[in-house]
């Protein structure tokens, strides 16, 4: 018994250091999906507890950002459908402070918050967090050419709102 309780506590420590290492990076991109921050918070909680439970499945610890955002992306998008159902999900642009290109960036934010939740994410998690094609692909659980579909068509889509 006191084996199980030293190796829940050595998972608990793992999980926690990873919440150290991507929590912020991981709320950032909740936010992009739902464009709530209370919302955001919940989803990135929920993630760290799905992966407190799966830790176990977790074969290599190189692998842990990508599987934390897969986790996170599936939760946040499995989050809208099912608020879709019950609330207007109306996207609403924080305030940002004042600055030269102020108007621009509220423009390419609206625009994003236009796209569909999976092509808004595929375009923020490969545009914005740097993730490759391939790790996009990964975290969103599609295939590679799916992703450069979402990426091709999101670009168009904002390229045409901004223009």
């Amino acid at each position: 018994m006191e084996y199980v309780a030293v190796r829940d506590e050595a998972i608990a420590l793992d999980v926690e250091g990873l919440a150290v290492q991507y929590g912020a990076l991981l709320l950032a991109l909740a936010h992009t999906i739902t464009a709530d921050w209370s919302e955001a918070q919940d989803i990135v909680q929920s993630t760290f507890e799905i992966a407190l439970r799966n830790a176990d499945r977790l074969r290599e610890p190189a692998a842990a950002k990508a599987w934390l955002i897969r986790i996170e992306t599936r939760e946040a998008l499995r989050l809208r459908r099912r608020l879709g159902r019950f609330v207007s999900l109306d996207t609403h642009v924080e305030e940002m402070r004042d600055g030269p290109d102020r108007e621009s960036a509220l423009d390419l934010r609206r625009a994003i918050q236009k796209l569909p939740p999976r092509t808004r994410a595929a375009l923020l998690l490969h545009h914005y967090f740097g993730l490759s094609v391939d790790e996009t692909s990964a975290a969103l659980g599609v295939s590679p050419n799916t992703t450069k579909t979402q990426l091709r068509r999101g670009l168009a889509s904002v390229r045409k709102e901004l223009t």
